[in-house]
């Protein structure tokens, strides 16, 4: 019984340390602490190696990579992961670009009551440009984003 509470103790000291780590730009520490607990399918580990790997912060940029964190991420309800897959496949980063797709996460991602996906639909349906323009779903989605930044 020690044993596995000492495991957790560490686990979540160095959970905490990476967070702390990340946030603070140390991002070679943050790194060394949150890989392994990536791969033990943390997923808030995953969502932080995902933005290092796709912004090349503190490693070599690898969004494909990014991109499979992201993945792991969401499969786990991480909310900034369904945003952030959204991002790629807008993009194109780390993923073929995909608008269509894109679309499907950002409204995955409002599902958990974030604005950001939500002005990022509202966008894309007032523009028009890589979506058939339709003003009434941009203006539920800006009313949706305001909504929730007014709470």
């Amino acid at each position: 019984m020690v044993s596995d509470s000492n495991s957790t103790d560490i686990y979540n000291a160095d959970l905490s340390s990476g967070i702390t780590a990340f946030d603070t730009k140390n991002f070679t520490m943050a790194y060394q602490l949150l890989a392994p607990l990536a791969a033990q399918g943390n997923a808030e580990s995953q969502w932080r190696l995902g933005m290092m790997q796709m912004n090349g912060l503190g490693m070599v940029e690898n969004q494909a990579l990014g991109l499979d964190n992201f993945l792991l991420a969401a499969e786990q309800g991480h909310v900034f992961a369904h945003h952030m897959i959204g991002v790629a496949y807008m993009t194109g980063e780390g993923a073929d670009k995909d608008i269509l797709k894109a679309v499907e996460w950002f409204e995955k991602a409002a599902e958990f009551g974030i604005p950001g996906p939500m002005y990022t639909l509202g966008m894309l349906y007032e523009e028009g440009k890589e979506v058939t323009q339709d003003l009434a779903k941009s203006q539920f989605w800006y009313d949706k984003a305001a909504k929730v930044d007014s709470e």
